[in-house]
């Protein structure tokens, strides 16, 4: 999460406030509307009506209102730059072309950015942009950002707001927990459970369910039949579940190793033996845990990885069912192996 809002909605499902601890911070007060007391959902986007009436804090009422909806402004002069022109501006005058039209306005839009621009360069279609306008995007229906989350818990003094930063060091290279976004947020209950089995579970069931043929969820009562099986503890076995625990809590481990990191200057030496993670591991999960998010994005090598050793979809589900004709992935080194056995 960014500290202000976002260009688009966040994705995230609402947090009904369980109780104080774990939740609320110091600064809440019950008479302020745009903060959430027990028993209360707080909306991750500026979606709710209240919301919409409020909008981010530290706006006064004008600049809600200016800055409510997206609006494009002039680039000055001095501050132009060409560069590669986007995938939402190169499909447009691609599906102009007989080329485009063939293909799909789909089909564009799931190529990389790199192929879209060899095929909009074939197609002689100038590929560089120099943009006079820049679009700058409102607040209303966004994800409302680490900021607007925190304030409205009570982890924000009102008063200092301008001291919070994402992450907040000290003039030593020491972090400065109460006044670090990143750190309020992640002390809560919800989002601790983000780095908890749960998340992998989901990305387990989501992955078999992708690979399930279309005619097993035409219907409503496909669809929920499937799911069902999806999330079944014939599927979710303790085997995989432990799994699963092991990995996230590995993560657990080091956010701890990040934190003691960001706290001591000790923890900087990498050569250290007393550190229980390897420093290229550490640095690593620096640049792809920058956020919350779905285990199945930021680690579905280890998701994919379970399915085709753990779990046979063929032998443990495909088998029950009747008149069900689906192709199961065989694995590239697995290919090599049946075939050389036989050649021999």
């Amino acid at each position: 999460m960014k500290k202000e809002w976002h260009s688009k909605p966040s994705g995230m499902r609402n947090v009904k406030m369980e109780r104080k601890e774990g939740y609320l911070g110091p600064h809440l007060d019950p008479s302020v509307r745009a903060m959430v007391v027990i028993g209360q959902e707080q909306t991750m986007d500026f979606t709710s009506d209240l919301d919409k009436e409020l909008g981010p804090f530290w706006l006064t009422a004008q600049q809600r209102e200016e800055q409510r909806h997206d609006r494009e402004v002039e680039i000055p002069l001095e501050q132009r730059k060409r560069r590669v022109k986007q995938k939402s501006e190169l499909i447009p005058e691609l599906m102009l072309t007989g080329w485009g039209k063939l293909e799909g306005q789909m089909k564009l839009w799931k190529m990389k950015h790199p192929e879209l621009v060899r095929k909009a360069a074939a197609q002689d279609i100038e590929i560089n942009i120099t943009p006079a306008t820049k679009t700058v995007h409102g607040w209303e229906g966004k994800g409302k950002g680490l900021l607007q989350v925190a304030y409205e818990r009570g982890w924000i003094d009102k008063k200092n707001y301008k001291s919070y930063l994402v992450m907040k060091y000290d003039d030593d290279g020491n972090l400065i927990p109460e006044l670090s976004l990143r750190h309020l947020i992640a002390s809560c209950t919800d989002f601790q459970t983000e780095k908890k089995g749960i998340e992998y579970s989901w990305g387990f069931a989501k992955s078999l369910y992708r690979r399930h043929p279309l005619a097993q969820k035409k219907t409503t009562a496909d669809f929920l039949k499937l799911v069902d099986k999806c999330i079944s503890r014939e599927v979710l076995t303790v085997d995989i579940i432990r799994r699963f625990s092991a990995r996230a809590r590995s993560y657990m481990e080091t956010y701890k190793v990040m934190e003691l990191e960001a706290n001591s200057t000790e923890t900087k030496d990498s050569s250290s033996e007393d550190s229980p993670i390897p420093h290229k591991r550490i640095e690593t999960l620096k640049k792809i845990l920058k956020s919350h998010r779905a285990a199945i994005d930021f680690d579905k090598g280890f998701i994919m990885k379970t399915v085709y050793v753990k779990f046979d979809m063929e032998r443990d589900l495909l088998k029950r069912e009747k008149k069900v004709n689906v192709s199961v992935r065989v694995k590239p080194e697995d290919r090599k192996v049946a075939a050389k056995a036989k050649n021999n």
